[in-house]
């Protein structure tokens, strides 16, 4: 009895040992999770949100919002890879809030019209699709019931970019060319070969103004995935980006990145990181030589606003790291001009 006591004892304090040494476990946590009550789809959906470093304490600054589909496939990477890119004052991507859509029935919510498509399966013929085309409902849920909601309790700065991969680019597409509700669009591996090249057609004919829109369209490499060439996608995508070099959307700024290296399941990584690199591409900057001279830091922002058509301020947080790195490198001076613009921007 005495012995097995003690066996216990030691293994009391064996385990707090242990915990001494590692300390209890914590969680990491990357985003939240909100449920929304739409009217126009007549269901609850779920919205993942993430929130740039800082966003708690920083109670004046506003950010632009990333609009990410296909919440499932795309949040828990992408929310992760722009944080690290986007990370003051180093980043070469603004702070933003990512906000992404899960999925209830992706076909519905995605595709612009109704058409099946009768496809075999080990020999065996299925009807595909046969619930499509409710593509103009989702986007009324997202202008009028998503945006609202995520103004109300976030801090946006009124600019917007959706994000796509595959029926998610064809989305992308279809408001692009129906109603641009978003300053910016990434399209990886569109759906283009939908109802019989629907969208194709609607870029052959199209009349609109596309000014002060950007679009990111990324093609995977799927004919050598698939040992399959010239296939629908593929062909489709194609006559596209064929249509975009002969200018038949007007003035929309774009560019096009194909992905050896990846197919149609692994490209909306590259293709967004390229795809935000490109829309932002002008706010990288050498932020150190703000420090010598605090007047390039009104200048930056002045040229990056008028590259993007919206107005962008440098963070707060932005503000309390480079004021940090200059009182360890700098002169007194320039902390105290840095601090001085500080005030003028947030008050």
């Amino acid at each position: 009895m005495r012995v097995r006591l003690l066996l216990i004892l030691l293994l009391i304090i064996s385990v707090e040992s242990f915990h001494a040494q590692i300390g209890l476990p914590e969680d990491i946590k990357i985003g939240v999770k909100l449920p929304m009550k739409s009217e126009y789809l007549h269901e609850e959906r779920s919205v993942w949100v993430s929130l740039p470093e800082g966003y708690e304490q920083s109670t004046k600054t506003t950010y632009p919002v990333i609009y990410v589909l296909d919440a499932e496939n795309n949040f828990n990477y992408l929310s992760t890879v722009y944080q690290y890119l986007s990370k003051e004052p180093f980043g070469v991507l603004p702070q933003a809030i990512l906000v992404a859509i899960a999925n209830t029935d992706r076909t519905r919510d995605l595709t612009p019209t109704n058409t099946s498509k009768e496809m075999s399966f080990s020999g065996k013929k299925q009807v595909m699709f046969a619930g499509s085309g409710g593509n103009a409902t989702f986007m009324k849920f997202i202008k009028d019931e998503l945006f609202p909601a995520i103004e109300k309790k976030y801090r946006s700065n009124g600019y917007k970019v959706l994000v796509g991969h595959s029926f998610g680019g064809l989305a992308a597409i279809n408001n692009l060319l129906s109603e641009p509700l978003f300053n910016a669009y990434i399209a990886n591996d569109p759906s283009l070969w939908w109802d019989k090249e629907l969208l194709i057609k609607k870029t052959e004919t199209s009349k609109d103004d596309f000014k002060n829109i950007k679009f990111y369209l990324a093609q995977a490499n799927n004919a050598e995935a698939r040992n399959v060439k010239d296939d629908e996608h593929e062909i489709a995508i194609g006559k596209f980006k064929n249509l975009l070099e002969q200018q038949k959307l007007k003035n929309l700024q774009w560019k096009y990145g194909f992905y050896q290296s990846d197919d149609h399941g692994t490209v909306p990584l590259p293709g967004n990181n390229d795809g935000l690199r490109y829309i932002f591409r002008s706010y990288k900057w050498n932020f150190r030589d703000a420090m010598k001279n605090t007047a390039l830091i009104n200048q930056h922002y002045q040229e990056f606003s008028k590259d993007m058509n919206h107005t962008f301020k440098p963070t707060e947080l932005f503000f309390k790291k480079i004021i940090d790195i200059a009182k360890e490198r700098s002169s007194a001076e320039s902390v105290k001009e840095l601090e001085q613009l500080k005030k003028e921007y947030y008050p």
